[in-house]
């Protein structure tokens, strides 16, 4: 039961030992039962006369040969030892550009220029600000790598092995691809989106690693857990049943096309007859082109298909009490009245039939403030002038 609720466990393992060419995430797998597929080896075989000329590519280029150095081996901080490269702190640092501006200029009105980074606002520089919250981002990226380490799913945590890792990985889709083989996502990846992913799936393999470990949780703990959060996470709702007055404008099928103006002009005296009393199934059958009140039915189950052909009709018919009459609102190309004419509360999605959501939910969960705790009791030395040398355009 441990492991159901992350069946994909050794698919990431195995793609965490490819991504990496780390070792160990190879060997926690075999610990945990989770084999690869046996390695077959190709046997060169002479090509029949018909057989297609050989693509031969150049090697990927190297991203880790086209970084300086210094930039892998200076680093702007250390946590709990572990070295924050200058390289790293940059990639990060370009990532969070966007949210400087945006805090900045909703907050105080400041707009990009050459002097914005360096302007103080309530007290603080964008450059200042930027390069805090890059920080805190990196305390947490070495923090989550270190636990890795440290259960035995990654070997290193130093960006220059994650560069070496991405060029394997590049230059063995390039192979894949002159040999005619399917890779699955980009051709090749960039370095921040081949991070993303790497981390991601450190990550999802932690936790499946903690939940058998420190994390585990017996059911009765899942079920404690589950009653604490079902109102708002597995509650399913409301069946509404609804009677809709529908005028239609263009080319509908509804009678005679009307133009957007005069559809709204008739949802208007509809409402205004509504107002005065009338009867609302009166009114459909006046208005509606079958010669009645059309009906829908909203709840659950039906939630997928209302997305996607209905989802404001959905919107106003969950917001009414029973009994009650919605204001006018357009959707597509009709304007729409709707009354409730029933509505009753489905309750909770019973705790076996959510049971794996509950366990990655409570996972997720105790991950998140393990970290917290983590991070916040990290040792975070930073070297001032490498800080400062940190450039940002």
């Amino acid at each position: 039961m441990r492991g159901r609720a992350f069946r994909s466990a050794a698919l990431v393992l195995l793609a965490l030992a490819l991504i990496w060419g780390w070792n160990q995430c190879a060997l926690a797998a075999e610990a945990a039962g989770e084999t690869s597929p046996p390695v077959t080896q190709n046997v060169p075989e002479a090509s029949p006369p018909d057989a297609p000329p050989v693509v031969v590519l150049p090697p990927a280029p190297s991203i880790y040969e086209s970084v300086p150095e210094a930039s892998l081996n200076t680093s702007v901080a250390t946590v709990n030892g572990d070295p924050v490269s200058v390289r790293l702190f940059e990639r990060r640092l370009a990532r969070n550009r966007y949210a400087a501006f945006q805090h900045f200029g909703q907050t105080y009105g400041a707009k990009p220029g050459p002097e914005f980074w360096t302007t103080p606002y309530g007290g603080e520089t964008p450059v200042e600000w930027l390069k805090k919250r890059t920080l805190e981002e990196c305390v947490r990226i070495k923090v989550e790598l270190g636990l890795a380490k440290s259960e035995g799913l990654i070997g290193s945590t130093s960006y220059a092995t994650f560069l070496q890792s991405l060029d394997a990985e590049n230059e063995r889709r390039r192979k894949a691809l002159a040999a005619g083989e399917p890779i699955y996502g980009p051709q090749q990846y960039r370095e921040d989106q081949f991070f993303l992913y790497v981390t991601n799936n450190v990550r999802i393999a932690l936790q499946k690693r903690l939940w058998e470990g420190r994390l585990h949780a017996s059911e009765e703990t899942l079920r404690e857990y589950y009653e604490s959060v079902k109102d708002t996470a597995y509650d399913r709702g409301y069946s509404v049943a609804v009677w809709a007055i529908e005028i239609h404008y263009g080319t509908s099928g509804y009678g005679r096309s009307l133009t957007r103006a005069e559809a709204q002009e008739k949802i208007e005296e509809v409402k205004r007859r509504l107002d005065a009393g009338e009867r609302f199934e009166d009114l459909a059958a006046e208005y509606n082109a079958d010669g009645e009140a059309y009906e829908y039915f909203f709840d659950f189950e039906s939630r997928s298909m209302d997305r996607s052909h209905r989802a404001s009709i959905r919107d106003e018919a969950m917001a009414l009490s029973e009994g009650e009459t919605s204001a006018p609102f357009e959707n597509m190309n009709a304007f729409f009245i709707l009354k409730c004419i029933e509505k009753k509360a489905l309750g909770c999605l019973p705790f076996d039939e959510v049971k794996g959501n509950v366990q990655r939910q409570y996972v997720e969960q105790r991950y998140q403030e393990l970290v917290a705790d983590l991070v916040k009791s990290a040792s975070v030395q930073a070297d001032r002038a490498e800080w400062d040398r940190v450039e940002v355009k």
